[in-house]
């Protein structure tokens, strides 16, 4: 369950993947401290470049975009109401630099295998902070799929939860019934489910790092590891 990828997503080399990494955050820290005039434009053209390089048009983006879109809807709405009509272009600026920090960590979890993250941190990292960092990486991409099928679900029983209808705060008290709570309940199963299949495998048993299946020369009875 806890893949992180989908079947659209290719295996790739370490070092492809290193430089993916850096790519990402590079881009995400420049759009967090540059604020030059062409720094919009800059960075836009290399989240494009990143997302051809690591070939996202092979993935389904419907729904981030809609939650993008969303995004800058929720930042345009409170700068009008907050500042007026004439602040609605510093709050466009302000969501479009909102979009280019998030966008290219989601960029690169879309199209990363849990796999190639995983062997990648364990390389660079002690095993057990390689384990819980790559797991806390794909656990919200993760829970983001469960709960975008409770909330198909939830639209199929009639809930009015669509965009046009939290457009009307009335409904704003569903959305927290129907998806936030069993979002909350959902995150909490899903780190009981990764908690117990680590400790299926046996894992934390030894020091070093393990492997499953595989020769334990400290077991002599030949039970696999993990």
């Amino acid at each position: 369950m806890l893949s992180g990828a989908s079947r659209h997503t290719s295996r790739v080399s370490q070092t492809h993947l290193l430089a993916r990494i850096s790519a990402a955050f590079g881009l995400s820290l420049a759009a967090m401290l540059w604020h030059g005039p062409w720094s919009l434009t800059a960075l836009t053209l290399g989240t494009a470049v990143l997302a051809t390089a690591v070939g996202a048009h092979r993935h389904p983006w419907k729904r981030f975009v809609l939650v993008f879109i969303w995004q800058v809807a929720l930042v345009l709405a409170l700068y009008l109401l907050r500042y007026g009509p004439q602040s609605l272009p510093e709050g466009l600026r302000v969501a479009s630099r909102l979009v280019l920090l998030v966008l290219p960590g989601v960029l690169l979890m879309r199209t990363t295998h849990h796999g190639d993250m995983a062997r990648l941190l364990v390389r660079v990292l002690p095993a057990r902070m390689g384990f819980v960092l790559s797991t806390c990486v794909f656990f919200f991409p993760t829970l983001w799929g469960v709960t975008v099928q409770t909330y198909e679900s939830q639209v199929l029983r009639g809930a009015r939860i669509l965009p046009r209808e939290l457009l009307n705060p009335v409904n704003w008290a569903t959305l927290v019934r129907v998806i936030c709570l069993p979002a909350i309940a959902s995150s909490l199963a899903l780190a009981r489910d990764i908690a117990l299949a680590a400790h299926c495998r046996w894992y934390g048993l030894h020091p070093e790092r393990t492997v499953w299946p595989g020769h334990n020369p400290k077991n002599t009875t030949g039970e696999p590891r993990a």
